[in-house]
């Protein structure tokens, strides 16, 4: 089983097992509980604001501001110790490594935004947080397939299909980003 499909087995468990533990128990023994599990995602939700206004500014191509807020909420995740039970801000089936999938964002708001020499930079660390991330690899891929490096596209592409992303999905981002660099550079 590759990792992609072990973290979705994990998630959906957990949300199993929630469900059935809160309609198993006693009615106030489970909206106590459901009162605590929602008081820890608000506060979740305030600790994490950056991530969420992040996602906001990336939406509305605000990739600057985007970045500013991808990095502040790295900067908060790494501070704190506990910061692994912030894990359900940002589910993945790819990581559960905060401080690596920000890394990546970032390094996504400075490919739309051009900058892929600070791209590569943000993602080598993603990398180095936690190897086996695929989605990194096919950041990677694009930016060297913007470069017109066919052979490094493809062997970044390659990589982040052997960590578990969707090969169907991968030949059709390589695809498209081969034939736009082909178009574009003319």
């Amino acid at each position: 089983m590759k990792r992609p499909q072990r973290y979705l087995f994990i998630i959906m468990t957990v949300l199993v097992a929630v469900y059935l533990l809160l309609t198993r128990l006693p009615p106030a023994a489970a909206l106590a509980l459901l009162a605590v599990l929602v008081l820890y995602v608000l506060v979740l939700i305030f600790w994490g604001r950056d991530l969420f206004f992040a996602r906001r500014h990336a939406k509305r191509r605000e990739w600057a501001k985007a970045q500013e807020r991808y990095e502040r909420f790295e900067k908060r995740l790494l501070r704190l110790r506990w910061h692994r039970l912030a894990v359900v801000l940002y589910p993945s089936i790819y990581s559960m490594d905060g401080v690596a999938i920000a890394r990546n964002n970032v390094a996504q708001m400075l490919i739309n935004a051009g900058d892929l020499d600070r791209a590569v930079q943000w993602l080598r660390s993603a990398l180095q947080r936690d190897p086996l991330y695929p989605v990194p690899y096919v950041n990677l891929s694009l930016i060297a397939a913007k470069r017109r490096d066919e052979s490094g596209a493809r062997r970044e592409m390659t990589r982040a299909v052997q960590l578990g992303f969707n090969p169907a999905a991968a030949q059709r981002l390589l695809h498209r980003a081969l034939m736009d660099a082909e178009s574009s550079g003319g």
